[in-house]
C-alpha cells in the first residue's frame, strides 16, 4: 500500500514509518523536517494545502500524525490552528487525492484529565469510547475537534477514518524514568497512570490501515497494564473520588495493575493487543 505519514519524522513518526516499511508498505514522509531514515520525503507543513495535493498524489492511506503535540508547546491559538485547521486540510487533500482511508493520532486528552488539573474526573473506569468528551485545554479540545473532521469527511465524501486516542507515548529508551513515578502517583492521576509504547502505537496504525470492513472508527490505545506496581485499584481508592464507578471489578483480580484505559475495542475492529510494557514490576 502507497501510505503517506505527515509528520513522519517526529519521534512517533519514526517508529510508525519503520513499521509499516517492515510489513512492506511503500512510504513517503510529509513533514516540515527530513526523516532521518532513508526514506522517501516531501518538506511541507499541513497548513499549505496545494503542497498537500501535491504530496498525497497517488496515495492510498494517509497516517495524519503531525500536530503540536501536547498542551504548553504553542499558544493556544497557535496550537488549535495547526492542530485543528491543519486536520482539516489534510482530510480536505486526502479526499481530493482518492486516499481509501485516513489514519489520525488522536489522543486520550479528549476525555479532559489529563490536562484537567483535578477538576474533570473519570464517570466511571475503565474508561471506554463511550465515556464522556470534556477538555479543558486546548489540546484535547483539538483533538476532538480532529475527530469530528474525521467523522464529517466519512459522511460527507465516504473516506473511511480511524481517530486512534493513544495516551502517553514511552519509547524504548524512556522507561527508566517510570522508577521515579513510584514515589508520586498523585502527580500521574490525570493520566490514569496509563501510557503506551511507540511500537504498540506503530502496530495500531498498521492494523488500523489493514482491518477490513471499517467506515469511521475511534479507539483507545494504551499498554496492558499501568506503569505502576501499586494495584490499580489501590491508586483508584486513594487518588479518585468515590463517586467514580468501577465496572468490572472480577478483571482486576487476575491483573490487579490492570490499565483504566479499556482497549477492547481495539482489539476487537483491528486486533490491537499491546505487546510491549515496562518490565519494572
Amino acid at each position: 500500500m502507497r501510505v503517506i505519514v505527515t509528520g513522519g519524522s517526529g519521534n512517533v513518526g519514526r517508529t510508525v514509518v519503520q513499521r509499516l516499511r517492515d510489513d512492506g508498505h511503500e512510504v513517503a514522509v510529509y513533514d516540515r523536517q527530513p526523516p532521518p531514515a532513508d526514506v522517501r520525503h516531501a518538506i511541507g507543513d499541513i497548513l499549505d494545502l496545494p503542497a498537500l495535493h501535491a504530496a498525497f498524489a497517488g496515495a492510498e492511506a494517509v497516517v495524519h500524525l503531525a500536530a503540536v503535540p501536547a498542551l504548553g508547546r504553542a499558544p493556544d491559538d497557535e496550537l488549535m490552528e495547526i492542530n485543528v485547521m491543519g486536520t482539516e486540510r489534510v482530510a480536505a487533500a486526502a479526499v481530493a487525492a482518492g486516499v481509501r482511508r485516513l489514519v489520525m493520532a488522536s489522543s486520550d486528552s479528549t476525555l479532559g484529565f489529563v490536562f484537567g488539573e483535578g477538576r474533570i474526573v473519570p464517570d466511571y473506569v475503565p474508561c471506554d469510547e463511550a465515556h464522556p468528551l470534556r477538555p479543558l485545554d486546548a489540546y484535547g479540545l483539538s483533538k476532538v475537534l480532529g475527530e469530528e473532521i474525521c467523522r464529517r469527511y466519512t459522511r460527507a465524501a465516504g473516506i473511511e477514518t480511524v481517530c486512534l486516542r493513544y495516551c502517553w507515548v514511552f519509547g524504548p529508551g524512556e522507561y527508566a524514568a517510570v522508577e521515579s513515578f513510584q514515589a508520586q502517583p498523585a502527580d500521574f492521576v490525570g493520566q490514569l497512570w496509563g501510557y503506551v509504547d511507540a511500537r504498540d502505537v506503530a502496530q495500531a496504525v498498521t492494523k488500523s490501515l489493514a482491518a477490513p470492513g471499517l467506515t469511521h472508527e475511534t479507539l483507545l490505545i494504551a499498554a496492558r497494564r499501568t506503569f505502576m506496581r501499586r494495584p490499580t485499584l489501590d491508586l483508584v481508592a486513594e487518588h479518585l473520588p468515590a463517586t467514580v464507578e468501577v465496572r468490572g471489578q472480577e478483571r482486576f483480580v487476575e491483573e490487579p495493575n490492570l490499565c483504566l484505559l479499556d482497549c477492547s475495542r481495539a482489539e476487537e475492529k483491528i486486533g490491537y493487543r499491546p505487546e510491549f510494557e515496562w518490565a519494572g514490576r
